[in-house]
């Protein structure tokens, strides 16, 4: 079987040092790509950082319009998708795409955050803010829950463990599956301006179309983290997280669900992810002085509701 891959880059071009170190790490990996292909959003300028290997392609804007391209430029069996601002261990594609084919896998999401090496208070947080909470066993690295957010292995024993979900600032990925859940459906998302869970929405829909996809624990990855792309504006923030966290849900979750007792389940487990969530909002309108936090948190949950009953939404392709 075939370790040929291409790296795929999705940018803006605003990503300067942080972006140079990636190409060099990938320069410098035991296994190097066939190509380095840059997708950069058009009326952007080129980045003057280079290492002469990097081919662009002007594109459309957009988290999920610069991940859900043909590829037609791609001529391998592996595409390893990136954000531009990574950096790759020397051995890390290696490893990856040989454990890939070793367990017949489909994808390989290397664990970029770390959470289960967090400390309890953090932990905390996170289960208040996002509803991300955690287990402990071996069957899984991550799975998606019926609330929409995700739970986390927090003491994996393995390297490699499957997974529903993961980060998307790096994915290996076979370019067949790729092809075959039709990510370009999920462009919806980009109209938010806010495009959270866009990695969700890419390796759950991946699990659930019977690909294997595994999470690689320690891998080495650093995220350095340029926040090239814009940011919403901070008063519309609450706004948008909790359209898109409907939405998300909706989308990804309810709507997948196989029958009436399972949708109910899904219901029940999204109304209590909000009522926690409605505490981190308080303490957030008070901490930031953003009063319009407790509008806009409602807000957003009826916009959404109002935007899975619209007609554009309707001529949107399921998720399945």
């Amino acid at each position: 079987m075939e370790k040929n891959y291409c790296a795929v880059i999705r940018t803006l071009g605003t990503a300067g040092d942080k972006y140079l170190r990636e190409l060099q790490s990938l320069q410098a990996q035991s296994l190097q790509p066939e190509k380095t292909l840059v997708y950069i959003a058009e009326g952007y300028p080129l980045p003057k950082e280079s290492i002469g290997k990097e081919e662009y392609i002007r594109c459309s804007k957009g988290m999920v319009r610069q991940r859900s391209l043909p590829f037609n430029e791609v001529d391998t069996e592996w595409m390893l998708l990136l954000d531009d601002d990574m950096y790759l261990p020397p051995k890390m594609v290696e490893t990856m795409i040989e454990k890939a084919i070793q367990e017949k896998a489909d994808c390989v999401v290397p664990d970029v955050y770390a959470l289960h090496k967090e400390n309890i208070l953090h932990r905390f947080l996170y289960f208040l803010y996002n509803s991300v909470s955690s287990f402990n066993n071996d069957s899984w690295a991550q799975v998606v829950k019926n609330d929409g957010s995700f739970s986390f292995n927090r003491n994996p024993e393995k390297s490699f463990l499957p997974t529903q979900t993961g980060a998307g600032a790096c994915i290996l990925v076979r370019k067949k599956a790729y092809l075959q859940i039709h990510f370009e459906d999920e462009q919806w998302l980009d109209k938010f301006r806010f495009a959270s869970q866009e990695d969700q929405l890419f390796l759950y829909k991946l699990y659930l179309y019977g690909f294997k996809v595994l999470m690689y624990f320690d891998s080495g990855i650093i995220h350095l983290d340029a926040r090239a792309g814009e940011r919403p504006d901070v008063s519309k923030k609450m706004f948008y997280k909790k359209m898109n966290n409907f939405v998300v849900w909706y989308r990804s979750v309810y709507e997948t669900r196989k029958n009436d007792a399972e949708r109910i389940a899904a219901i029940k487990a999204f109304r209590r992810r909000n009522f926690w969530n409605f505490f981190a909002m308080v303490v957030d309108s008070l901490r930031y002085r953003k009063f319009n936090y407790i509008f806009d948190y409602f807000r957003g949950i009826r916009a959404g509701k109002e935007y899975v009953r619209s007609e554009e939404y309707k001529r949107i392709p399921k998720y399945l």
